[in-house]
This record gives structure tokens, sequence and C-alpha cells, in this order.
């Protein structure tokens, strides 16, 4: 038997799913550990193995396919546990971290100071040299700058250097010198470069994106070469995938090469679950997914199947600068804190309990309510049955928790509070969607939701009736649809450089040298995963704006190549998507700025050999195991529970209900209905 397995470290959990070849699935957690992430990792490869009665040696040695996904980068630059990073540029430019595109949120507010840069000034060092925007040298590098900044560098223990030169992306002469000076001078720091990095026009971008990436190299080369390792010391001799920020896997050495693709990866794998399954379910492309975790709820609205992204990412004050699916987070997880303000406001999150010590009902010393004790409290959990039995919960000290720090401050009784908490989350998130539908011109009812994390079940029903919509479809390891679509999705690489022209004076001939160029690094990157040939696609596009506009809209281009009637198609497609976004469209001279090549290598599964062979049918209704006293509506309601395992695609079921699984619980109100679809999936009416 082969196996194909994705893994993904949340902040309170790791998940795991594993495809049989057979196409059967299972999912599969353990509690995420903090202080030694592989650690909580290797626990559910264990876990695995023992339900199909091996080691995990056993099944690591018979897994061909293996996609992890790690928010590590993401949480040392939110932790400030970074390496100790300098920036080199060119002599006059040492604001460009602090001034950013306008400094701070309200420039006319004199109170406020600028945020903190992501480079200090004191790390940061002019070095005189210039080129030009057409990449000619005006002022030659001045070396003896350059070794005494290294110099300087040295002195103060830093691990890691980016160099970002002006117009270095157009002629990086002075930035490989650079490079080949630090080797001389100084081995053992790490230099990244700009224009390997991110050779785009922005300034402030391509600097935050360089001196990001050179932050985290040391930390994730650390914890790649040890994940590597503890795999092929465990049996795995594979290549394992890792997932990126652009919603795609890449493999380990192409990771390493550039470490700023694993930042603010971890959620990118939702979308590409919620919207490939709800589209082989119900012919649906019109997508609300949402994971729902442990510490947060992360979302994206796929419109007509195409996942958006976006180059305006955040990682605390500072742009990610690569282009990565649009996912936003709000802090509305299963372990977000409740809490009273000074003025008696309830409030959730975005504090999390996390891991560790996690919500008060783990039993692992937490002390303040979450929103998993509230859903505990209201008859919502199953004590008894958390995570399939692996995990009793502690209901009397969650009553307690909640009485203590919400319902003595708001003078209620802790059924009451755990009711707010429970109504409050829901209505965070259905705010939370609302910024990212109806404030965008997008009407929520004419979606689906779908996605999955181990709380949205417990929630699902109530958030699209806030929302008015009418389906919720969620995969039946819905606790796991991340890993879910790790399985699911391209080996990918996006290549970009910047190459300005224009309409009325297009070059024709810089263009297609650049899109030539581009097209070669990602024929490379084929080689280097060593693609099947009837596997590797490119798409090329182009970012373009209106004179005198700050953003570009990104537009496919009809061809690798540009002649003069592709330009024509090209400035109708621009004309047609600034109509689309903006409501209008000019005859003015369309100005082009970047050019991508997005690199695609398809897996050998799809979305329906990870769904098909997993439901099987009955004549008869599968029959509750139990009842579970609840509340809902105000009331206690005895409500039905079912097994997930249990139920086929011959079932439905009404609610007041509850169907338990090992890695979620679905909570079906009053007047909703839930059937199993012909893949064994969850199809809600709302």
């Amino acid at each position: 038997m082969s196996y194909q397995m994705a893994c993904d470290i949340g902040g309170t959990f790791t998940d795991l799913y594993v495809v049989q070849k057979n196409g059967d699935g299972d999912s599969f957690k353990s509690p995420t550990t903090p202080d030694q992430l592989l650690n909580g990792l290797f626990n559910t490869f264990e876990k695995a193995a023992a339900s199909y009665g091996m080691s995990s040696e056993e099944l690591l040695k018979n897994t061909n396919r293996l996609v992890h996904g790690t928010t590590i980068a993401t949480n040392a630059i939110v932790e400030d546990k970074t390496s100790k990073t300098a920036l080199i540029c060119t002599d006059g430019f040492r604001e460009t971290l602090l001034l950013r595109e306008g400094g701070k949120n309200n420039p006319y507010d004199w109170s406020v100071d600028y945020p903190d840069p992501y480079v200090p000034r004191s790390l940061t060092f002019g070095v005189d040299e210039r080129v030009n925007s057409e990449g000619n040298v005006v002022d030659s590098l001045d070396e003896n700058d350059v070794i005494d900044a290294i110099g300087e560098i040295k002195s103060q223990d830093v691990e890691a250097v980016a160099v970002s030169l002006l117009w270095g992306h157009v002629n990086p002469i002075h930035e490989r010198r650079i490079a080949e000076l630090f080797e001389e001078h100084a081995p053992g720091i790490h230099c990244s470069l700009s224009h390997e990095i991110n050779p785009i026009i922005r300034e402030y971008r391509r600097t935050s994106t360089t001196a990001i990436n050179a932050s985290v190299y040391n930390l994730l080369n650390d914890y790649l070469s040890t994940l590597g390792s503890r795999l092929n010391e465990a049996g795995f001799s594979g290549e394992p995938l890792l997932i990126t920020a652009n919603g795609g896997t890449i493999q380990l050495d192409e990771a390493v090469r550039r470490p700023v693709w694993l930042v603010d990866a971890g959620p990118t794998m939702l979308p590409v679950a919620g919207t490939e399954i709800v589209n082989a379910e119900i012919d649906e492309t019109d997508v609300i997914s949402l994971d729902m975790g442990g510490t947060s709820l992360d979302m994206n609205v796929a419109t007509e199947g195409i996942i958006p992204r976006t180059r305006e990412a955040e990682v605390g004050d500072d742009i990610l600068g690569i282009e990565k699916v649009d996912v936003r987070s709000i802090g509305s997880g299963g372990g977000s804190i409740a809490w009273v303000d000074e003025g008696g406001l309830l409030h959730i999150g975005p504090e999390s309990a996390g891991a560790d010590p996690g919500p008060v009902c783990y039993r692992r010393g937490g002390e303040r309510p979450t929103v998993t004790d509230a859903a505990l409290v209201l008859g919502y959990l199953d004590q008894e049955y958390f995570l399939g039995g692996d995990m009793t919960l502690d209901y009397e000290g969650a009553v307690a928790a909640i009485e203590e720090h919400v319902a003595d401050e708001l003078d209620i009784d802790p059924i009451d509070a755990a009711r707010s908490i429970y109504a409050t989350t829901v209505q965070d998130i259905a705010n939370g969607i609302q910024g990212v539908t109806i404030e965008q011109g997008i009407d929520p009812r004419n979606y689906v939701i779908s996605g999955g994390g181990g709380a949205l079940g417990t929630f699902a029903v109530p958030i699209a009736r806030q929302l008015q919509i009418d389906q919720v479809l969620l995969p039946r390891d819905a606790g796991v649809a991340t890993s879910i679509g790790g399985l699911i999705s391209d080996i990918s690489r996006d290549f970009s450089m910047s190459e300005f022209t224009t309409q009325s004076d297009f070059d024709f001939e810089s263009v297609n040298e650049t899109l030539s160029s581009l097209e070669q690094k990602a024929e490379d990157f084929f080689d280097r995963i060593d693609a099947d040939n009837d596997n590797r696609d490119l798409s090329f596009y182009a970012e373009a704006r209106y004179p005198q506009q700050v953003w570009e809209l990104q537009i496919q281009l009809p061809e690798s190549r540009i002649d003069r009637n592709q330009l024509e198609v090209l400035t109708e497609r621009f004309d047609e998507r600034h109509q689309d976004v903006y409501g209008f469209s000019t005859s003015e001279d369309i100005e082009f700025l970047y050019w991508r090549v997005e690199a695609t290598s398809r897996p050998d599964i799809a979305v329906e050999d990870i769904i098909s062979g997993s439901s099987s049918s009955n004549e008869e209704p599968t029959e509750t195991v139990a009842e579970r006293e609840a509340y809902f509506d105000g009331a206690r309601v005895q409500s039905p529970v079912y097994r997930s395992a249990e139920l086929t695609s011959s079932d439905s079921i009404s609610g007041p209900a509850f169907v338990d699984g090992s890695n979620t619980t679905i909570v079906l109100p009053p007047k909703s209905a839930l059937t199993i679809t012909e893949f064994g999936n969850y199809l809600i009416e709302v």
C-alpha cells in the first residue's frame, strides 16, 4: 500500500491528511509542540501509523508524496525571533524601510511616530554607488565603503544581510560584487540580494522582501535541514514539498533558496481545497472558504473559480512584497480568549490560548475562558468524544472560568455568558466576511461557504444565516481542510521582472527579452524539480495602469511573446479589467510595469481521487449514537448525535442535531438540514 500525506502545523493543532492508494482518506490531529514543532508533527505520523497497524517508519517508507505547511517563518517575524539582520543600500536611501510608501497610517497625527523599520537604522549602511533606471553605471561601487560596513556588521554580531541598491534589479552588477566581498571578508554571514529575491520596480517593496528573506533564511535553513534529516532517518526517501504563499508547493531545496515564499503561507491551501471540493461536488465556482482553527479564522473569496492574489499582504507592519494568495485573517478561533473591558463590553480575541496552555477545558493550565469553552458549556461539544475520544474535556472548569471572567463582570449567569461569547464570535466572523465581500462589491448571498478547521463546523450555520447564504459544503475531514488543499495543489513558482514601457511607444524587443528570460528561469525550475513534460504549464502576465495611477492591475498575456496584434488584445483586456474593477475605462495611454511567468507542475492526484470512494450507501438511515442537551434559541433542547464515520451517502439529517467526528463537530441548529453527498462530504442547507 502506498500513501500520500499532507501536514499543516497550526498554532494549536498539527493536522495530517493521509490518502491511500485506493483514494480513501483519513485525518489525524495532535497538539502542536511550540518549542519543538517537529515533535508534534512526528507525533501525528505515529498516530496515523498506529491506526494502520504499522510503525511511523513503515508509513513514511511507503509514502510517495509528502506536503508540509508551517507557520515557523510567520511566527518568528511576529514574535521578533528572526536573525539579527543588516541592510546595505545606496548611500542616501537609508530611510527606505522607515518611510515605506507614506510612512504611517495617519501622517497628520504628529503625536504618532513612524513604526519601527524592519531593519533598524543603526544596522542600515549606505554605500557609494549609482546605477540609473536604464541600467547604466553612473558611479562605480566604492568597495572601501562596503568593506567598512562589513567590519561594522561583524562587530555587531549580525547573522544575515539584505542588499538592496537603487535600480539594482535593472543592473545587479554592484549587488553581486557586494556579495563577493562578503564571501571574502565575512563568509559566515548570509546575503540576500534584491535582484534575486524580488526584482521589481518599487524600492520599498523590493527592499522589504529582501530584508524579510534575509531575516528568516538561517531559521528556515536550519528547520528545513532538520526536517529533511528526520524524515530520511524515519524512512521517507522522497523530497518533501513545502506550501508557499502563492498557493502552490515547492521542493525543499527551492524553499531554502527563497524562504520568503514560506512567510504567511500556511492559510493559502484553504481556498484550493474549498473551491476544488465545491466545484467537484455541486458544480459551483463562487466560494467563500473559511478555516477556523484554534488561533484565528482565515478567509478567502473565490469568484468563478479564480482564487485572488494580492501584493498588499503584510506581516506585522511591513509589506511582504511578493504576490500571494489573498487570505485575510481575524482573531476568532476556538482558542480565542473572551474578555470584558472596563466599559463592560464583551470581546473575543485577538489573544489566543494557543496550544499551550490551550482552552480551560483542555486541562493544561489555561485559566481564561475561550470560544471552545463556551461551545462546551452550551452543549455543542461532547466532553467525552473530543478529537474522536482522544481528549476528555473539563466541563466544570469551563463553566467556572466563564463565570469568573465574563459572567460576573456582566452580572449574568454562566449559560447566558457562554451564549454571548458564541454569538459575539459569530458576529465578529460575519463582520470579517462582509469586509471581503460586501465592502468589495461582492454579494455573499450568491456564494457557498466551504473550508474547515477544527472549529468551523460548530459555527458554520449561524455564520451562513447571518450572511443570508443558503448552502455550506464541508469536506468529511473538515478539520484538516488545509491539508487536503496541500495534496491537490500544484508545484509552482512565480518569476517576475520590471520592464517599463507604454502602449503608444511599446518596446517590443525589451519586453520580449524579459519574457524570454523569465520563461528560461521557469524551465530551469521545472528541470530542478524533474517535472514531467506533460505536466508543465506556463502562464504569462503583465501589470499595467493608466498614467498617474498609483496601483497596477494584472492581466494575462494572450501569448508568450508580444507583437502588435497581441498588444492590441492586451490593451483590450486591460480596459475590460479596469472597467470590472473600477467601473470605468478610458482611452489614455496604458503604462506596463511588471511581467510575470507562473510555472506550474500539476500533481498526479486530483480532488476527485481524494474524495471519491470515501462514502458508501446503506438502504436504512444511520442511527443516532446518543442524545445531547444543548442550548438553541435560548432553550435547552435534546438533540440526536451521529458519528461521522458511520454516515453514508443515503443519510439526511434535520436539525437540531450533532455530527461528531475525529477532527471536528458539526452543529445543526433547528430548521437546518445536512445531506451526505455522493462522495461522503457534508452539504448543509441553511
